[in-house]
C-alpha cells in the first residue's frame, strides 16, 4: 500500500526506515532517500513507527 503518494512511498519502505533506526517521519523520509512535498501523508507515516505505536497502547 501506497503511504506517501508524492514520493511513492510503500508501508514496507516505511516499515524498513523504522527497522533501519528512524524514530520519526523526517527520519522516515531522510531513510528512503526522499523529501516530503505536500504533508498529507505525515500521519499514516507516523502510524508505522514504534514509539507512535507504544503511544497508542498507553493511550
Amino acid at each position: 500500500m501506497y503511504v506517501c503518494l508524492c514520493n511513492a512511498l510503500k508501508c514496507r519502505d516505511v516499515k524498513a526506515a523504522a527497522a533501519a533506526g528512524a524514530r520519526d517521519v523526517p527520519g522516515v523520509f531522510k531513510a528512503c532517500g526522499a523529501k516530503p512535498k505536500c504533508g498529507r501523508c505525515f500521519e499514516e507515516t507516523a502510524r508505522f513507527l514504534p514509539n507512535e505505536a507504544e503511544d497508542r497502547v498507553t493511550a
